[in-house]
């Protein structure tokens, strides 16, 4: 394998596929950029490098990272095989081993034809609106993830960590019969969502997502995310929620056409 490339923009397409790569080393990256801790992954589309010879390369994320960021070229050449890499560019050469590609676990793509449909902008700010109220650790009531519910025109994201509960409800488009979620639990896990929201850049664009079983994949114009789900059931949160308001008190906001609800005393 071999590619020319612009330094800068490889090193954030890096940096954006490394949160996917697990605290210790394990198998990360590289013109489709890979990587997974075996629970979370990402197939990143790059589209700055310039093919010169095609393959495959499994090369350590920390490096590669720590050498982009540090290079003082524009422009660098990459050529990996199965044994090692070599980085170069008018003023610095860098060298580091490889692995064998076909050693690298295998990230699902997005292929299924039920999904559900949301925009960026939307999701980016229900994200926000919930994932500060995850937990840090799993107990009983709390959870280290975010609970989707879908519908045939809704999604639901729900998170709590037993002392603050967050929900938010917005638009979103079944297409292909893609079955709701009623009784059932997906919650994703907190990194998950947090790489989510990194790979949310335009607001018109369209998000695909994939509930499944014991799995979820998102897919972005250029990115499938996929994501192993949290093992539990989500607290009854809905047995909380008031049923009736005595008394409302409206607080000004930035105007987005979303519709949150807060526990009394929040």
């Amino acid at each position: 394998m071999k590619l020319y490339c612009e330094r800068e923009a490889l090193l954030a397409d890096c940096q954006l596929a490394s949160a996917a790569v697990a605290n210790r080393d394990i198998k990360p990256i590289l013109k489709t950029l890979m990587a997974t801790d075996l629970e979370l992954g990402i197939r990143l589309e790059v589209r700055s490098p310039q093919v010169q010879k095609p393959g495959e390369a499994i090369l350590p994320a920390a490096r590669l990272v720590s050498i982009l960021r540090e290079s003082t070229d524009e422009h660098l050449t990459i050529e990996a095989d199965g044994t090692r890499c070599v980085v170069t560019g008018a003023h610095n050469e860098f060298e580091m081993p490889g692995e064998d590609p076909a050693d690298f676990p295998d990230i699902p793509t997005f292929a299924d034809g039920k999904h559900h449909e949301v925009t960026a902008g939307a999701l980016r700010t229900m994200i926000r609106r919930t994932v500060f109220a995850t937990a840090k650790e799993s107990t009983r009531y709390a959870m280290t993830g975010v609970v989707w519910e879908l519908d045939a025109e809704h999604v639901r994201l729900v998170a709590t960590d037993s002392k603050r509960l967050a929900l938010t409800t917005g638009p979103a488009t079944a297409v292909g019969g893609h079955a709701t979620t009623s009784g059932q639990s997906h919650i994703v896990p907190t990194k998950a969502m947090a790489l989510l929201e990194r790979n949310l850049h335009d607001d018109a664009e369209v998000i695909r997502v994939s509930l499944r079983a014991n799995e979820v994949l998102f897919r972005t114009e250029r990115a499938t995310i996929y994501s192993r789900l949290v093992e539990g059931r989500f607290p009854p949160y809905k047995e909380i929620l008031p049923k009736k308001a005595n008394a409302r008190i409206p607080l000004a906001v930035k105007a987005s056409g979303w519709r949150s609800t807060s526990l009394p005393g929040s």
